[in-house]
């Protein structure tokens, strides 16, 4: 009898062990969506993304490769985020599939360039869209009754990214039309300026470290005093002198935004998009009676982180 029980034990310990799934990230985000989307108890995520790092300059060390050791699955942010891809998959071997989630979204343009956004996640209909691929890679390799499940946990997020917009639109739909220009200091904003008819006025190039040359600078801010331009945004992560410098000769006000999409210090996605939201367009007391109270609950933790900023 009590052999029979270790068997069992041990059987069971085999099918759990069977279902679980490592998969790596190399950005927190789609870190995140994975565990949303694939559940605690069925994939194991790996981010492979240090809390510290900066995104552009990125690119994982021989110990973060050695952690991912094993991955069927990789996912990448693609459009060129990680230009390092094709070397990085002779790193990890055939094995692992490195899945590029952007891959599936539109290209939104750079102003006055043919270089596309890669920050494709300022949008939650990209979030939305980039979870149904991921659930699409991560049923093949779970047993045929986790589907289900799978399916069901991409749905949830989905609805809670339309959610997200369904907020977005509400809010944004109060700023003049005129207004609604989004000056920030490098081209991390055009996915979201496209989804929700804003539009997006760069300073400089895609990354934050990006600098731009004094003539282009000079015109700039001319257009941006003959348009009345009342504030400018900058990366929360970033040095702002730059952007404080600029805003200083306009007679602006500077504000954060989490552009990049790292933030250790916030909970979720839909917390860092609604501090990006608390920042474009402060709510009214009727705004936000108009949100869901688990909006409500998140822009509250979003209106506090976005005191505390630099």
């Amino acid at each position: 009898m009590g052999t029979r029980i270790i068997l069992s034990f041990l059987f069971m310990s085999c099918v759990v062990c069977a279902e679980a799934v490592k998969v790596a990230s190399l950005h927190p985000l789609l870190s995140e969506m994975a565990r949303r989307v694939g559940g605690d108890d069925v994939v194991e995520v790996v981010n492979l993304f240090p809390a510290n790092a900066e995104l552009h300059s990125f690119q994982p060390s021989g110990q973060e490769l050695m952690a991912a050791a094993g991955c069927p699955l990789l996912l990448a942010c693609g459009k060129g985020m990680e230009p390092y891809l094709a070397a990085l998959q002779q790193s990890v071997g055939k094995k692992t599939r490195i899945l590029e989630l952007g891959a599936s979204i539109p290209d939104v343009l750079v102003p006055g360039s043919n270089v596309p956004d890669p920050h494709w996640w300022n949008s939650p209909r990209n979030m939305a869209r980039a979870s149904l691929v991921l659930a699409g890679a991560l049923t093949p390799l779970l047993p045929a009754e986790q589907a289900a499940a799978i399916a069901q946990r991409q749905q949830k997020y989905a609805k809670s990214m339309e959610k997200l917009e369904r907020t977005a639109r509400l809010r944004l739909a109060r700023q003049p039309a005129a207004q609604r220009a989004l000056v920030c200091s490098h081209a991390a904003m055009c996915h979201f300026c496209a989804a929700f008819g804003w539009e997006p006025i760069p300073v400089l190039g895609i990354a934050a470290e990006s600098q731009g040359d004094m003539a282009s600078l000079a015109t700039l801010l001319k257009q941006l005093r003959e348009r009345h331009v009342t504030c400018l945004y900058t990366e929360r992560r970033e040095s702002p002198k730059f952007m404080q410098n600029l805003a200083n000769s306009l007679g602006a006000s500077i504000r954060p935004l989490i552009m990049d999409g790292i933030a250790p210090d916030f909970p979720s996605y839909e917390a860092m998009f609604l501090f990006n939201l608390d920042s474009l367009c402060p709510p009214s007391h009727h705004a936000e009676s108009l949100s869901e109270p688990a909006d409500k609950t998140s822009s509250s933790n979003a209106k506090k982180q976005l005191h505390h900023s630099p």
